[in-house]
């Protein structure tokens, strides 16, 4: 094979024209100790930049001189393992930490990684007023479980939502929302826990109970146990929604869901059966329905419910009528144990009606369906 002779002299001239590479330049003890300074709070490539040298050859000479890298520094940890050894799901409120100065941290430079001092996060832990950032239960390292719960046993105390708090009182989330700004209750103000929403003005509050169990709550003007809370209670156990018992009673949706949330967290509902005798509840575990009833026991208590079941039964259903004997089988439905969704109702014509019973019926569920007159 020939080589053509302008290939080589090209060759030769281009060999010719290339400058050879400058040497690195030798480094100095000074430099070295630069290197050592400046890794724990930068990247290679940012200590490179500083000393004038290239990323690559401040790696080469970290491990040939075993010096330990931005993220490897002896007593700190990265967002990373901190939400490692404390059980969480996410890094982000570990950043968020550092940022508020709850921790003693930094982000190494030139990188997005973030760094916690080891003794400022196990000391930070151990007091009672961050778990409120994190959940102790969850806590993954031995060490730190162990300082934790020994902290827990001499705190003697525990934290509480406002959801908690107005359950246990028998109330609203307003009401200690507002018990709490007016310095009627002490409570924590916890700003971005998530560390996802930065600078939001908005933030959960946290109570401990003890202070919960001293703080005297002016109880409602109304009273739980007499007839009409009775009868709501009833209400919903034939399966009519907040919005239809609003109507009987006379009060709004919201209130009417407030008195029930009560009467669930207080646990009147057997009380108020016990008391008002004449209302006969099918009681269950299922948690979607704490208490059921056969409305058609009670058909003189609620005479639209009645005549919304004659005109489907004689093929005049309208719409509303089918709403509200769907919603009333799907509760049956789901107090026999059957998950069924009681609130997403879907289109509902006397098809879907109809399709619905058929479905029950197949599943051994006898609809409440009115029973026929005899002759």
């Amino acid at each position: 094979m020939l080589i053509s002779t302008n290939l080589i002299q090209s060759a030769v001239s281009g060999a010719m024209l290339q400058l050879p590479q400058a040497k690195a330049p030798q480094w100095s003890e000074n430099n070295l100790k630069r290197v050592e300074e400046l890794l724990p709070f930068n990247s290679a490539d940012e200590v490179g930049r500083i000393l004038g040298r290239s990323g690559n050859a401040i790696k080469i000479i970290r491990l040939r001189r075993g010096i330990q890298a931005s993220s490897k520094t002896d007593g700190w940890f990265t967002a990373n393992q901190v939400r490692e050894l404390l059980g969480m799901a996410d890094g982000r409120p570990v950043i968020g930490w550092v940022k508020k100065g709850f921790v003693m941290g930094h982000q190494i430079k030139g990188d997005s990684t973030w760094m916690v001092n080891e003794v400022s996060l196990r000391r930070w832990v151990a007091s009672p007023l961050s778990w409120v950032y994190f959940d102790p239960s969850r806590i993954a390292d031995e060490k730190l479980a162990r300082l934790v719960g020994l902290a827990q046993l001499r705190w003697d105390d525990e934290w509480l939502s406002t959801r908690q708090v107005a359950d246990m009182k028998g109330t609203d989330t307003k009401v200690v929302l507002m018990a709490i700004k007016r310095g009627g209750l002490p409570g924590v103000h916890i700003l971005e826990k998530d560390g996802r929403h930065e600078n939001a003005a908005w933030g959960f509050w946290a109570v401990r109970r003890s202070d919960v169990e001293g703080w005297h709550f002016n109880a409602p003007a109304f009273d739980l146990m007499d007839d009409l809370h009775a009868f709501m209670l009833l209400a919903r156990a034939i399966g009519l929604s907040g919005e239809r018992i609003s109507r009987y009673c006379g009060l709004s949706d919201a209130t009417i869901s407030k008195r029930m949330r009560m009467i669930d967290s207080m646990h009147l509902a057997p009380k108020l059966v016990r008391k008002h005798k004449r209302l006969q509840f099918v009681s269950t575990s299922v948690p979607v329905v704490c208490v059921h009833a056969d409305w058609r026991k009670y058909a003189d208590q609620f005479p639209y419910v009645q005549r919304a079941f004659e005109r489907y039964m004689a093929g005049r259903a309208a719409m509303d009528d089918c709403y509200l004997i769907t919603r009333i089988l799907k509760v049956q439905l789901a107090a026999t144990g059957i998950k069924v969704s009681t609130h997403n109702l879907g289109k509902c014509t006397p098809e879907t009606v109809g399709k619905l019973i058929v479905k029950m019926r197949e599943l051994g569920v006898t609809p409440y369906l009115p029973r026929r007159k005899r002759k």
